[in-house]
């Protein structure tokens, strides 16, 4: 079986995570994968795929390109437009995207980009796929089917797991926020939230790893708070690194406005540590599902600290419920889920 990847601007974290560790666990059960983007802003690892560049300049050489595959798996919506010059079977992969827009028309916003091209092009479409529910829910008023496969992220626990030693442990308790700093994931909550329970904890910290449009902003609110020895701006950490970082902390903390599927609560309950998580409903989802931590009232900052304390003095009870749910979500099971909508899609056309 040939299978093509598609991205439009392949960059650092995000829908690119899942690309290749699918990628790479599609190619070690025997599928031929190549991964084509129109441009690469972080090279894939070349483990057991091809990787290139979309031929989008001369429409004969991306035609024969498009065909010479079984089936195109698609994961952003500018590359949408693909299936409207190939016959060959064509999923499209619904990461979802934040209906954020800043001084741009909301038509401009990144969700509105996505949501019309699924309106243009779905009838070309042979299966969707939503990383969540929620997910699912936000694309179905687009088009004109109720068939979306629900496929979660997936994590690989050879690699996330309790195993590794706590090297980066500097408070007691620590918190950790992984993740791109831009707007709609609101860390300056967790800032917040941390101001609260050194009240409680005065030897607590938190450790925020990312970068993105609001690392100086967070940068500056830390020092205006006097905070600078209870936070640390990690910044970009390596993937060598990321495990040991899940290690060292007691409690995760996501206080996004909006996810999908946020990978790093995967990681971090791959990695033994309960999550306190904003009222949103992927979050709200994913928490029911796993019981691997608790939901606070988003943007209630008083309710996010003593949701902090309770996970953490609670801590145990929530590890057997994040180890469970992580391991039936290892990217092993997630490729064979993706495999049988290959061969699903392969078969009815």
């Amino acid at each position: 079986m040939k299978i093509l990847m598609t991205a439009g601007f392949y960059v650092l974290g995000g829908s690119s995570v899942v690309i290749e560790n699918l990628a790479n666990q599609l190619s070690k059960n025997g599928v031929d994968v190549t991964i084509a983007a129109i441009k690469y802003n972080k090279v894939p690892k070349k483990d057991n795929y091809t990787v290139t560049k979309l031929p989008v300049c001369n429409l004969k050489k991306l035609k024969g390109f498009l065909d010479s595959f079984d089936v195109i798996h698609n994961h952003h919506s500018i590359t949408n437009f693909l299936a409207l010059a190939t016959h060959t079977p064509f999923i499209y992969h619904y990461h979802g995207a934040p209906d954020i827009y800043h001084n741009y028309p909301i038509w401009l916003s990144s969700r509105a980009r996505a949501l019309i091209s699924v309106k243009i092009t779905h009838q070309s479409f042979k299966a969707i796929i939503a990383v969540s529910e929620t997910g699912a829910k936000e694309i179905k008023p687009y088009i004109n089917t109720n068939n979306v496969s629900i496929v979660y992220n997936g994590v690989d626990t050879r690699v996330f797991n309790p195993q590794h030693d706590g090297i980066f442990r500097e408070g007691t308790p620590q918190f950790l926020f992984v993740g791109n700093l831009s707007q709609h994931k609101n860390v300056k909550e967790i800032v917040f939230g941390l101001q609260e329970v050194l009240k409680t904890y005065p030897n607590a910290k938190l450790q925020i790893i990312g970068v993105g449009s609001k690392y100086y902003h967070l940068k500056r609110l830390v020092e205006e708070f006097g905070l600078k020895n209870e936070i640390h701006m990690i910044g970009f950490v390596s993937d060598y690194e990321l495990p040991y970082y899940y290690a060292s902390c007691d409690v995760y903390v996501s206080t996004s406005r909006w996810e999908n599927f946020g990978m790093p609560l995967l990681e971090a309950m791959a990695s033994g540590k309960p999550i306190v998580a904003s009222s949103i409903p992927a979050h709200k989802e994913i928490l029911t599902k796993s019981e691997a931590g608790e939901l606070y009232k988003t943007g209630d900052v008083k309710d996010l600290c003593n949701t902090m304390i309770k996970v953490y003095e609670n801590n145990k009870k929530y590890t057997k419920n994040c180890l469970s749910f992580s391991k039936r979500h290892d990217w092993i099971n997630v490729a064979d889920e993706v495999l049988k909508i290959y061969n699903h899609v392969i078969n009815s056309s």
